[in-house]
């Protein structure tokens, strides 16, 4: 699908494991102990790292298909950034104010995000959103200094530290220009600089539990 006024592209890929259910066996695995947080990352949940060959092997596996969707035609290598079973499970009222709005994984316009949902659509997919001020829908290293210093301001002026809640459509800072909704062994595959959302149900009670929670596997892959 192709996403905006930009229309980026978005590759969506249903049953994508054979043996999906293989992955929540393994995320089940000791959970209380292999998930943490880390408060450098700003993900709203727990994470436990996955072997760096999964997000490889799905590049290499789709590479044609990704060389031709995002203009990446010399590309020949597929190098895993980050690769892991995560779970959005803070609770709202814990959350930073830069939790409660869309965020983009990385300038680089070699980068792509992949995530794989273990979890039904009740658990929410993921938006996508243009910034109503810039009309920015995806963040470059050019467009990042004007984006960063004016977000602040309107971030500031919106006392967003006083209405902690996760992103959910639009607001008066953002408008959500797609959608994708979560579905068991579906994947999609984005440029890591498209602002974006987890589409989060704090209603559920957001579990921990890799069986019962938002599980989800999130990638970063640079393709060079």
């Amino acid at each position: 699908m192709y996403l905006g006024a930009q229309a980026t592209p978005l590759i969506i890929i249903d049953e994508l494991c054979n043996e999906p259910h293989s992955l929540v066996d393994f995320a089940c695995q000791h959970a209380s102990e292999t998930f943490c947080h880390d408060a450098k990352d700003f993900y709203p949940g727990l994470r436990k790292a996955l072997p760096p060959q999964y997000a490889s092997d799905i590049g290499q596996h789709y590479l044609s298909l990704i060389k031709e969707t995002f203009s990446l035609s010399q590309a020949s290598t597929v190098t895993t950034v980050l690769s892991a079973l995560s779970i959005a499970a803070t609770p709202e009222h814990q959350l930073r104010p830069i939790q409660t709005l869309p965020h983009f994984d990385s300038p680089r316009p070699n980068q792509l995000a992949i995530v794989h949902y273990l979890c039904d659509a009740n658990h929410g997919g993921t938006s996508f959103y243009r910034h109503r001020s810039t009309e920015f829908e995806t963040i470059t290293n050019e467009r990042l200094p004007e984006y960063g210093a004016l977000l602040k301001q309107q971030a500031i002026a919106a006392k967003l530290h006083q209405n902690l809640h996760y992103m959910a459509g639009d607001n008066a800072l953002f408008e959500r220009i797609a959608q994708v909704d979560a579905k068991f062994n579906r994947a999609i595959i984005y440029p890591s600089n498209l602002l974006h959302s987890g589409d989060i149900q704090a209603q559920l009670g957001l579990s921990s539990s890799p069986r019962q929670g938002r599980l989800t596997t999130s990638s970063f892959i640079r393709v060079c």
